[in-house]
């Protein structure tokens, strides 16, 4: 509206200009008339009204036709979430957003408000990501206001505040151009009050500002970080960002981390770096060159000067990192941390175990076995794995794999193990306590990158155990049933590991809530008659499956899968395997000349292997083409026989492109890729790429 307003005011001037140009004749002056009355003013652009509201029926957001009401609170992801219903009784689709939020008064550089969608059964699936939510013409959408955990030492469990601001935009692509005046939630709820002056060494204390670098930290992904807090004492938006910083020596001209608060709010954010900053795992002495940003509106900060602020610098205290070794596996524990937990590494365990990691202070002060135990590190053979993935394995998880066949496992307490000689002490160590949590379940993927292990895991429900002990346990009585060829097949005595293997790979979860149907069509039955138990596995849903235990049906879901291969494609090639051992049935060899390692003819540098799948009548094709040292192309394919050929759709590529320090990331990737694989007549493997539809086709020897 102030923008139409402005050209007509444009439009008034200029004609008024046009008119004075040139002479005319003089005129008799007409005689003196009343003013005439003043036009009305132009009504003053609608804003939403800011304000405190409830998080139970509140309106808290009403503009053109466009009205969000609170509907109460819930809990997502482990935080809670506040229920909104937004009614739209326009003509238009509309696009609410939301911008600059603050949780408990901190504020974040990164993501940190936002609205979650919900599926067609109402669960919450998480952020979408974007500053806007459309909301279509004459609708009324249910969604959630949630916010992510920041960490950085500030406890975001509790929600007592959450403050924003509404944004409006013309589409789903533009930028806002509408921003809302503060509007505040508050629950009722009551947060300990935050000194950030005493979570670190205070560096900026003036009238502006308060701005604090807090502990510095060790992640294995981002390398050392430096926790970072501003409060922001004016009336305006304030920002800054780190330009340059040195540690021990080394110089950083790349920081990741630029922390602004809005007025008279609190920001909590991190600083990450670049080069060789980012191979330290800590260091004592560190200082960093800030530049000030100042204005009116967030918006604004991207438009007014620079300032430079003179370097600030702390000294931590010597980073000294656990280092321990049991059995040839390695575990590095943080100087945050090491400092706290007692570690111990049993020889020879019986149950495999190398590491046991406790908080000191629980276990000096519980008197009992386990108290402060945090987690455990223990290693299997495949068939001690094979065991245990039997029975519930609650409180244990297998993480890894080495290239030996090695199983790794985590194993971790199913009830708290936190304990102080007095009340006061259990509450004034909580946090303590809560950080060594969130990071004793990080030091899988530590232990995973420190010893060069492959990542792994395997489901472990009801339907997995059965599926185990199909497979694994001894003098197991089982059978696969289907109608035709051959109908009951003995499954005992053969190798169930690959098809074992794939379907405790799904992850299957119990339908609780009683929402799934069953699909229609063919379905794999697989019968443990000694425990009163049978699965049926459906062709039509390669996600569902069925158990029935002692006459009770309950229903599960596959929480991953392989769309190119169903686990019960996966059930028959086991049920083919037994028919072919009880010599029902005569062995497959129609892949057999295709199966093996390849290497393109001319250069040499793609690679092709080709193996049997779990599915009867299909192969697995992993192809690599290196386009230079640090670029290589992947296909994950997934081909079946037809006339002699093999055929592929619906397959996976990836281009991975590479840095000098070794790190890599995916360039490009599709999940459409079709085609198909050939024998000539001197029985070379050529291989059409539709994707590459009009060039020769690649030619591939052993």
């Amino acid at each position: 509206m102030m923008k139409k307003v402005i050209a007509l005011l444009l439009c008034l001037l200029l004609i008024t200009a046009l008119a004075g140009c040139g002479s005319k004749p003089e005129t008799p002056a007409e005689p003196e008339k009343a003013p005439a009355p003043s036009p009305a003013p132009e009504p003053e652009p609608e804003k939403a009204t800011g304000g405190v509201f409830s998080p139970d029926g509140s309106v808290i957001f009403e503009k053109d036709g466009l009205k969000v009401t609170t509907a109460g609170m819930d809990y997502a992801d482990g935080l809670p979430i506040i229920l909104t219903d937004i009614e739209n009784s326009g003509d238009e689709d509309a696009y609410l957003g939301v911008a600059h939020g603050a949780v408990n008064g901190f504020m974040t550089e990164t993501y940190l408000i936002g609205f979650k969608d919900f599926d067609e059964d109402d669960e919450y699936y998480g952020y979408d990501y974007s500053y806007d939510q459309t909301i279509p013409a004459g609708e009324t959408v249910r969604c959630a206001l949630g916010y992510n955990d920041f960490g950085a030492g500030i406890d975001l469990s509790t929600l007592a505040e959450l403050a924003f601001y509404f944004t409006l935009a013309e589409d789903d692509t533009s930028w806002p151009d509408y921003t809302s005046e503060l509007v505040t939630i508050k629950t009722g709820e009551e947060v300990p009050e935050v000194d950030i002056s005493e979570l670190g060494n205070v560096v900026i204390d003036n009238d502006k500002m308060l701005l604090v670098l807090g502990d510095q930290d060790y992640d294995h992904y981002y390398g050392p970080t430096v926790n970072v807090y501003m409060e922001n004492k004016t009336d305006g938006f304030l920002g800054i960002s780190a330009e340059t910083a040195e540690a021990d020596g080394v110089a950083c001209d790349y920081i990741f981390g630029t922390t602004y608060a809005g007025p008279h709010m609190r920001c909590a954010g991190f600083m990450s770096f670049d080069g060789e900053m980012s191979e330290m795992k800590g260091f004592e002495d560190f200082s960093v060159v800030y530049t000030l940003y100042e204005a009116d509106t967030y918006d604004g900060l991207n438009d007014v000067d620079e300032v430079t602020l003179d370097p600030v610098s702390v000294k931590y205290p010597p980073q000294i990192w656990g280092e321990y070794e049991n059995g040839g596996l390695t575990m590095e524990i943080k100087p945050r941390c090491n400092d706290l937990v007692t570690v111990e590494t049993p020889k020879n365990d019986a149950d495999g175990i190398l590491f046991t990691v406790s908080e000191t202070a629980s276990l000096e002060a519980g008197g009992y076995e386990g108290a402060g135990w945090l987690y455990s590190i223990g290693r299997l053979s495949e068939d001690e794995l094979h065991e245990k993935l039997c029975y519930d394995m609650s409180g244990a998880e297998v993480f890894a794999k080495d290239n030996e066949g090695n199983y790794y496992m985590y194993y971790h307490p199913t009830d708290v193990r936190y304990d102080r000689a007095t009340v006061e002490e259990m509450q004034r160590d909580a946090g303590q306590w809560t950080m060594l949590c969130e990071w004793a379940d990080s030091m899988k993927d530590r232990i995973c990158e420190a010893n060069e292990l492959e990542y792994e895991s395997f489901g472990n429900s009801e339907l997995d155990m059965l599926v185990a002990r199909a497979a694994w346990m001894k003098d197991a009585k089982a059978t696969i049933t289907f109608l035709e060829p051959y109908g009951t097949v003995e499954i005992s005595g053969v190798d169930g590991t690959p098809y074992a293997d794939f379907i405790l790979h799904s992850y299957f979860q119990e339908d609780w809530e009683g929402v799934l149907e069953v699909p229609d069509g063919e379905y794999m039955v697989m019968n443990l008659p000694e425990e009163d138990a049978r699965i049926d596995f459906f062709f039509g849903d390669p996600s569902m499956a069925r158990v029935t235990m002692n006459g009770d049906e309950r229903l599960y879901q596959a929480g991953w899968y392989d769309n190119s291969i169903s686990c019960a494609e996966a059930v028959h090639g086991w049920y083919y395997a037994a028919a072919e051992k009880a010599g029902l049935k005569e062995a497959d060899n129609f892949f057999d000349d295709f199966l093996g390692d390849w290497h393109e003819k001319i250069a040499g540098r793609g690679t092709l292997s080709i193996e049997k799948s779990v599915a009867p009548d299909k192969v697995k094709i992993y192809a690599r083409w290196p386009a230079s040292a640090f670029e290589v192309a992947e296909w994950n394919l997934v081909g079946t026989i037809e006339e002699g050929e093999l055929y592929y759709d619906n397959g996976e590529y990836e281009v991975i492109e590479y840095s000098e320090n070794g790190e890599s990331w995916t360039n490009d990737w599709s999940e459409e890729e079709s085609g198909h694989f050939y024998l000539n007549g001197s029985g070379e493997l050529c291989w059409h790429n539709d994707s590459l539809e009009g060039e020769e086709d690649s030619v591939f020897v052993r």
